[in-house]
């Protein structure tokens, strides 16, 4: 009864602790159950319940709270627990879930929660008002505003200066805050000055995730300095390589963070955040450790896109072709999986993936692109909180939507959900059937018809040619009118597929009917060298539209941008 009443009632209460004894329960495990229940010394009665029952995790919440050891303002005495039992991943999943749901940061009373136990911050605690006339050899800061080579600059406005003494200095902000790149050079100018300094240390916050490396070689030629980063406490530690400007784990892998050139976290996940089929095995575990750190800071990712990588659902986790795993993220906002050259998936894949996106409570949309689904779903297995929050669920291919009482994938009729649709890219794909590639093509017609900016159309393998009045043919046969509110199109060929400058000039033709076009991408194809220039160019040039060429689409540092004015392929470089 116990049980049954905690899961009701965090069913109720759709945020706030409700929501956080429901979360934890989701996340709890057998093991750690019976971990928890003999370390918190539980009478052998309850813990045989805890062994039998099927609403083992419910029950646990309820004791946890009968107890005092989860109450609505602090759960240090979980998190405590957790600690001791060196279960730190879950910890730290545990704090961002409250402090997610809850909005109230975990300081608790106890210190060791607080700042580890290796460290000794006795000398010099800045915390308070004392002398800095001292000597010290470690030092711990918690209100960090700027540093040069003279001075740390305190958010209070008070300075500590170089110190001879200083062998270790911390940086530990317990709320996330995020570092510029001239705070991070400006504490490596200043360590650089304290002759005995060897470690500096930053913990629970944001950093830039490449430095620039020229602001980075004056400092490191002098002396070697070991820069690490927790970015969550007690989570994974990086290490600086300086001559190279990355973070750098200190795992067996040493995976580092590759970014692309973006120095903040906040902005890379702004934007699509890609896992590719094609990208090395490093290089997603790089970009899941990115996401993980996000997540944890509660930072949006605004589209977790996953190109082609995406293998299956466990129940629990996304499976990658990889072999890698990518666990629930409590920030993501959509979701968005390519299947290629259309992969097909389950019905339980399809609610597992609808599963695994309402754990954050920023979830919207999940996004099917080239994947051919289930007639239908049945409504029983559909998440409610799915229906009570109108989670999105749409398929690329068929320009449809997955009516989440029925069950039913449905073609949108009203003026909204058009919208809604048309706000993403939409696929005629080579491999669906015509019936499908026709469905798409009125959706597109309707929406053009109602000056509905479409965002994206991609043709993949299945566009022909341009016929005489301007339409584009696929390879069906079936032919795509000029839609007047298209803003992009992407169009990938077979492979090494040579296209003449008269079919690449009846594409831009096409496209200039569009006062909205923005941007042509060209993929998997070969081009001639030069585009005549005439009035298609000069109207595009007009509106600013760009035109790419990627002639390998497994190869997307390989990208070339036409020049409107001269009709040649430039050089890119990296997509």
């Amino acid at each position: 009864m116990a049980a049954k009443h905690v899961e009701e009632t965090a069913k109720e209460n759709s945020s706030g602790f409700g929501m956080f004894k429901a979360k934890l329960a989701d996340i709890l495990t057998e093991e750690n159950i019976l971990q928890l229940a003999t370390f918190f010394h539980y009478p052998p009665a309850k813990i045989d319940l805890l062994q039998s029952k099927d609403s083992r995790y419910h029950l646990m919440v309820h004791y946890m709270e009968e107890r005092g050891q989860i109450t609505e303002t602090d759960i240090t005495s979980l998190l405590r627990a957790l600690k001791a039992l060196n279960l730190n991943g879950m910890q730290t999943r545990v704090q961002t879930l409250f402090e997610l749901h809850t909005g109230k940061r975990c300081t608790g009373d106890d210190q060791s929660m607080q700042q580890p136990e290796d460290l000794k911050f006795g000398k010099l605690d800045l915390g308070s008002k004392v002398s800095l006339t001292s000597d010290f050899t470690s030092l711990g800061l918690a209100s960090f505003s700027s540093a040069d080579q003279h001075n740390i600059t305190l958010e209070n406005g008070k300075l500590v200066p170089v110190s001879s003494t200083l062998e270790e200095l911390q940086i530990k902000t317990s709320n996330g805050k995020e570092f510029t790149q001239d705070q991070v050079i400006g504490l490596l100018s200043f360590s650089q000055k304290c002759q005995r300094l060897r470690k500096l240390t930053f913990i629970d916050c944001l950093l830039p995730l490449c430095l620039l490396v020229g602001s980075l070689s004056p400092i490191t030629k002098l002396r070697n300095i070991q820069v690490s980063w927790t970015p969550v406490e007690h989570g994974i530690i990086f290490h600086l390589d300086s001559s190279r400007g990355k973070w750098v784990s200190n795992s067996k892998e040493a995976t580092t963070l590759e970014t692309k050139d973006q120095s903040s976290l906040r902005l890379l996940c702004s934007s699509i955040v890609s896992l590719r089929q094609t990208d090395s095995k490093q290089l997603q575990t790089s970009t899941i450790l990115l996401l993980q750190i996000a997540s944890s800071h509660n930072i949006p990712i605004s589209d977790l896109y996953l190109q082609w990588s995406f293998s299956g659902f466990d129940g629990k986790d996304i499976r990658l072709e990889s072999g890698l795993s990518l666990s629930s993220l409590s920030s993501v906002e959509k979701i968005s999986i390519n299947g290629g050259d259309i992969k097909e998936l389950s019905e339980e894949e399809v609610t597992g993936l609808i599963n695994y996106g309402i754990k954050s409570p920023r979830f919207k949309e999940l996004w099917l692109y080239n994947c051919k689904l289930p007639s239908s779903i049945k409504p029983d297995v559909i998440p409610e909180e799915s229906r009570s929050r109108n989670i999105k669920v749409l398929s690329s291919n068929e320009a449809r939507y997955l009516d989440l009482r029925s069950g039913q994938w449905r073609k949108p009729d009203d003026i909204q959900t058009i919208t809604e649709m048309c706000s993403d890219s939409l696929a005629i794909h080579r491999d669906t059937s015509e019936s499908v590639q026709r469905s798409v093509i009125e959706f597109l017609v309707e929406a053009s018809n109602h000056d509905i900016p479409i965002f994206r159309v991609s043709l993949t393998r299945s566009f022909s040619k341009i016929d005489e009045d301007g339409n584009i043919i696929l390879s069906s046969g079936l032919s795509l009118p000029i839609l007047t509110s298209i803003e992009r199109m992407t169009i990938q060929t077979e492979e090494g597929r040579e296209m003449n400058k008269h079919e690449v000039n009846g594409i831009l033709n096409y496209l200039q009917h569009s006062k909205r076009f923005k941007q042509l991408i060209l993929d998997d194809c070969l081009l001639p060298s030069s585009i005549p220039v005439g009035p298609s160019l000069s109207t595009l040039k007009s509106r600013g539209v760009n035109v790419f060429w990627i002639p390998d689409v497994n190869k997307s540092d390989e990208c070339y941008r036409l020049d409107l004015d001269s009709g040649r392929w430039e050089k890119r470089g990296s997509w």
